[in-house]
């Protein structure tokens, strides 16, 4: 008798470690369940009310991979850009708070939201990230990346503070030296320059600096660089994606992801952009 009652109490305690298993498993089966995901990557599901399994996982590998590489901890902010609406794409991954001082994103306009991400295109649409340059970490130790999913060569900028205090600080992904209607003939970033930019506006663009360079990424690879360490002046403003402030035209490409942070090395802005364009697959955009 003995022995038969300690038989069942193992079938017992064996069926509920089971369960628990099946419960906390990654990824679960429950819909909604997000236990075992990274904790950073939970907060902000929670925050931004993603629903699809495909973009919680994604935006899970997101977190993961960058931080597996070493990259999580260079970004103050970075926008994913998920969910095809102003609730969903305004969250910062890194501190996922509705506020201000969180980084999270304001929208002035009438942005086009979509499920692959974020158009602005008048120059009264654009995205506040309430994050000014002057908070980044120091001219030596910056970056700015915009991922574009649109082919559109019309001189504008796309990311950036403003077009009249030195160094400006935005981004134009592309830019005709030919065309005078406007001012956004180059990008600005800590004293550096580049004029003209790339006819293939796709794809991942970061304008990153360290002690000895200013250098522009395009999929993670280099294609112009000051070749100089970056002047030490700010705006004070901050960062507005789709446009930069006092310029005659913006971007007009799609966002599908944006980030502000530390400065990269050439190798960790190639790993970066394996890790963003991983997510983009992931996402089928």
């Amino acid at each position: 008798m003995k022995t038969t009652v300690q038989l069942i109490s193992l079938l017992l305690l064996f069926t509920f470690f089971s369960s628990c298993q099946k419960e906390f498993s990654l990824g679960g089966g429950v819909p909604g369940d997000t236990s075992g995901y990274d904790p950073d990557a939970k907060r902000f599901i929670d925050a931004s009310l993603i629903t699809e399994s495909t973009q919680k996982n994604a935006v899970n590998n997101l977190v993961i991979q960058l931080k597996n590489s070493s990259l999580w901890s260079k970004f103050m902010a970075i926008y994913p850009m998920v969910g095809g609406a102003a609730n969903t794409t305004k969250w910062n991954l890194k501190d996922p708070r509705d506020l201000d001082a969180a980084y999270r994103l304001t929208f002035s306009g009438a942005p086009v939201f979509a499920a692959t991400g974020i158009l602005f295109p008048t120059t009264s649409d654009y995205a506040d990230t309430h994050l000014a340059d002057s908070s980044i970490g120091g001219c030596t130790n910056a970056s700015i990346s915009y991922y574009s999913r649109t082919q559109n060569t019309i001189s504008g900028y796309d990311m950036g503070c403003i077009d009249s205090l030195w160094p400006y600080n935005e981004m134009s992904i592309y830019s005709n030296s030919l065309d005078t209607s406007n001012s956004a003939d180059n990008s600005e970033w800590f004293g550096f320059s580049e004029n003209p930019l790339t006819a293939n506006t796709t794809g991942l663009f970061m304008l990153s600096s360290t002690a000895t360079n200013v250098t522009r990424y395009r999929n993670g690879n280099s294609v112009g660089s000051r070749g100089s360490a970056p002047d030490n002046f700010y705006t004070n403003l901050s960062f507005l994606i789709g446009k930069s402030r006092v310029t005659s035209r913006p971007g007009q490409k799609e966002c599908a992801l944006a980030t502000i942070g530390n400065g990269l090395s050439d190798t960790e802005a190639l790993t970066f952009y394996n890790i963003v364009q991983n997510f983009e697959s992931e996402l089928g955009r």
